[in-house]
């Protein structure tokens, strides 16, 4: 299982590429947002080769010998894969806990050098002439939530009790939407919309057959690169952006001064810092940077970074699965947190919570929290949002920031607020 390099191609968009291929199976891994910490590669894969889809951490391929430093496997683990067994009723739209897919071709794209290199696996067929696909109008013509606005606020209040008795120091109560389109739509094209509407940092679209994974999401994970440097950057703090720019420098500023927000930013770096620990040398774990606040399209947020490195003896699925699911997706203490998550939410979040991303030769990683993500399979659809609540908590306020977190796929839908407001 090694790649060889075909041909170095002329600068084009990831984008622009990948839609010449729409209507294929494939894997987009997308640098839609540059940032200090991101923003340099992407990844279009194509011709897929072997896939390994299942529920449980022993059946995940095994993972390449070679250090060529390029991914192999690419797909997504969903927060099925956690370790507590409390489980409620399954999501509407149902996949498999992972999928892991091997494909035959991959366009690495170097947004730094605008350079574009081809390379094909091993006996792997020439890459596929590319398909055009039909760009239908989309319309949503059913739309429902696992929890009322009533519902979600009476979970947030209790929750809130629940921590004031000592239970646990936060949990991440989220809702889901769910419905259909008249049709199944063109998901490239509303991928498309997504990027547009939120561009982001580790933004993935992966189709496999009726089934395609949408995601604009702004948190890393985990990476481990090949040198064992482990990096995770969980994100807690949130305040919704406004067109007004006076008004979104004081929306700004009070984020960066909130107590709370700081608050519940780090209790969740405390967590990933325990967890990353179970995978690391002793005396690595490391804190780069607290609650640092970035500005995305149509949110703030804060985000942390934390370093630790990797025991020789730890693979990266070992990692990986001593830090699964992503903190900021549960609460602390973590088991304590999702047992009530699931209580509250009754149906399973399927792929939202876990992580998406691609593993490679030399046990490297790199790993995307799967939020702001839009599920599709033929023409149902699924999207989560929540937010960490702690102490100084409010109903309304945590009620509200579901909203903004909903804004970029709600835009990709031809939704607003209002629509989900009202259910």
């Amino acid at each position: 299982m090694s790649w060889q390099l075909a041909e170095t191609l002329p600068w084009q968009e990831p984008l622009a590429l990948a839609a010449q291929h729409a209507g294929v199976d494939m894997a987009l891994l997308y640098s839609g947002l540059h940032e200090e910490f991101t923003g340099k590669l992407s990844y279009l894969f194509l011709n897929p080769l072997e896939e390994k889809s299942g529920d449980d951490w022993a059946q995940l391929p095994p993972l390449p010998s070679s250090t060529d430093g390029l991914p192999l496997w690419v797909g997504y683990l969903g927060y099925g894969m956690r370790e507590d067994d409390t489980h409620g009723d399954k999501s509407p739209v149902s996949l498999p806990d992972f999928r892991l897919v091997r494909y035959g071709a991959l366009f690495r794209f170097d947004h730094e050098q605008q350079l574009v290199s081809l390379y094909q696996s091993t006996n792997a067929q020439p890459v596929a002439t590319p398909h055009t696909t039909y760009h239908a109008p989309l319309t949503v013509f059913k739309l429902a939530s696992n929890l009322t606005r009533a519902e979600y606020e009476q979970s947030v209040a209790a929750t809130i009790e629940r921590i004031h008795a000592g239970d646990f120091y936060q949990a991440n109560i989220t809702r889901k939407f769910f419905g259909e389109f008249d049709a199944a739509p063109d998901s490239f094209a509303l991928f498309a919309k997504l990027c547009e509407a939120s561009p982001a940092p580790y933004s993935a679209y992966i189709r496999h057959g009726s089934s395609a994974i949408l995601s604009s999401s702004p948190e890393c994970f985990l990476s481990v690169d090949a040198s064992g440097v482990m990096t995770t950057r969980p994100i807690k703090g949130s305040a919704r952006r406004v067109a007004d720019e006076a008004e979104d420098t004081k929306i700004r500023a009070a984020l960066a001064t909130s107590t709370k927000n700081h608050a519940e930013n780090l209790m969740i770096v405390d967590l990933m810092r325990n967890d990353l620990s179970r995978a690391s040398e002793s005396m690595s774990v490391e804190v780069i940077e607290q609650s640092k606040l970035y500005s995305y399209r149509t949110i703030h947020h804060l985000i942390s970074t934390i370093r630790a490195k990797k025991r020789a003896d730890v693979s990266a699925y070992d990692a990986v699965r001593a830090c699964f699911p992503a903190g900021s997706m549960t609460g602390a203490p973590k088991i304590a947190a999702m047992q009530w998550c699931a209580a509250q939410e009754k149906l399973e979040r399927g792929v939202y919570s876990g992580a998406i991303g691609w593993f490679g030769g030399g046990d490297t990683c790199d790993l995307s929290v799967v939020i702001r993500t839009l599920i599709i399979d033929g023409n149902r659809f699924e999207f989560q949002v929540g937010g960490g609540i702690v102490a100084d908590s409010t109903p309304e306020d945590e009620w509200r920031e579901t909203l903004t977190k909903a804004r970029g796929i709600l835009a990709a839908l031809g939704l607003s607020e209002a629509d989900v407001a009202a259910l």
